[in-house]
């Protein structure tokens, strides 16, 4: 019974079901849209999104290292963006008057990364490199895959010898290198309690290089080093022997430098043949221009 009195109002008030229902699936579609616009907005400066392939972007053309930190520290690179989106929206006052250079720097700019995104991502794909050239090129430059004898340095340097004796002293009694080397070094590497990182010991003062070599890692040298820094107090952290990398640990490093080569061969390949099909003429009266330009 309660069914059809459901399905007498239905009949009866269909216009005004179909409209609700019409609204309601606008709405759902809407709050779909809007969920997936923000899914990756990870910050907002007024009514401007910033999302995570804004951050992406802006990290492509970065140095490695910054993109590390960025790992570590993921909020700096986000401030980072906020505070040029803010210059930004103070910039989009005066967009009118600088309107010409931008369209002229936005042209060129887009040639460069829309010709590199072709160039990486279609030219490249035809580029094949064979296992015989990766081998050709690792028997002919074996001397590029040495690695060298590498020794891991600590230090501590003192500004005068008696300083120096003292410290070394103290070391002989069992305390800790890492500790005076941040509270009493003078040098600029207490702030990563003497380490030196790994040095090729070619690299070396011949002196060191010699002592070096005739202690073991956790060692320290029994001579004070004097140079004009101070006094150093030197300590072997690690050691590794000279030796070749094999193929397959070339390999990687062989294939990116062969990709180079063939990549650039491929670019003048087809400069040289779209030169020959193009008309190109540069308009040598009016050099001059560029030339009044450039002054």
């Amino acid at each position: 019974m309660n069914i059809k009195k459901i399905w007498v109002f239905l009949n009866r008030h269909r216009k005004k079901v179909l409209v609700i229902m019409g609204v309601a699936v606008f709405l759902l579609i809407l709050y779909i849209v809007v969920f997936i616009h923000n899914k990756n907005v990870i910050a907002s400066v007024g009514r401007y999104k910033i999302t995570v392939e804004d951050i992406m972007a802006e990290l492509e053309s970065s140095p490695e290292f910054y993109k590390q930190s960025v790992i570590n520290n993921p909020e700096a690179a986000i401030n980072t963006y906020i505070d040029q989106i803010i210059i930004y929206k103070e910039a989009k006052k005066y967009e009118r008057k600088y309107r010409h250079n931008l369209k002229v720097k936005m042209r060129n700019y887009y040639i460069k990364v829309l010709s590199k995104e072709f160039v990486d991502n279609e030219l490249s794909k035809k580029i094949k490199i064979e296992e015989s050239a990766i081998s050709q090129y690792y028997n002919t430059h074996l001397e590029d895959f040495i690695i060298p004898e590498r020794a891991r340095i600590y230090e501590i340097v003192l500004p005068d010898r008696q300083k120096a004796e003292e410290v070394l002293r103290r070391l002989s009694y069992g305390e800790s290198f890492e500790a005076i080397a941040m509270q009493e070094s003078v040098a600029e590497s207490r702030t990563k309690a003497g380490d030196l990182g790994w040095i090729d010991i070619r690299k070396l003062d011949s002196e060191i290089s010699s002592m070096i070599t005739q202690i073991n890692p956790g060692d320290i040298l029994a001579n004070i080093i004097q140079t004009e820094l101070g006094y150093h107090i030197i300590k072997l952290a690690g050691k590794t022997e000279r030796r070749v990398l094999t193929l397959s640990e070339a390999t990687p490093s062989i294939i990116n430098l062969l990709m180079v080569k063939e990549k650039k061969k491929a670019i003048d390949d087809l400069v040289a043949a779209h030169r020959e099909k193009n008309r190109i003429r540069i308009f040598g009266k009016k050099i001059k221009l560029l030339q009044e330009a450039l002054k």
